[in-house]
């Protein structure tokens, strides 16, 4: 295994938008990663891109560059800040606008299905 874990859940916002939820995870016992470490880092299988995706997780910002663009297909990607929620960054649709931000509460890891 990688040093960065992606695990996926379908989940929903307090409005009860039904999205991707995105967990990022280091596993390196220090918590730190290299560039070198996205060598080969693909997405968890079974994201709807008919739906948005919501990043999450403990991450230098060029990880969240690269999964914002690994997401492109999604109808709509959205980061999350943990005094907002999810904002949005990009969008395919008209039902969802760039900077529109989303209350939501984190899923439980454990219902993953990476």
């Amino acid at each position: 295994m990688g040093a960065i874990k992606l695990m996926v859940i379908l989940h929903k916002s307090h409005c009860g938008l039904e999205y991707n939820h995105l967990h990022i995870e280091i596993t390196n016992e220090n918590g730190i990663i290299a560039p070198a470490d996205m060598k080969g880092l693909k997405l968890p299988t079974g994201i709807d891109f008919t739906k948005g995706v919501v990043i999450e997780g403990k991450a230098p910002i060029w990880l969240y560059g690269y999964l914002v663009h690994e997401c492109h297909p999604a109808a709509w990607v959205a980061c999350y800040d943990t005094r907002l929620g999810g904002v949005v960054v990009a969008t395919h649709t008209h039902d969802v606008a760039i900077s529109q931000v989303f209350k939501l509460d984190l899923p439980d890891a454990e219902l993953s299905n990476s």
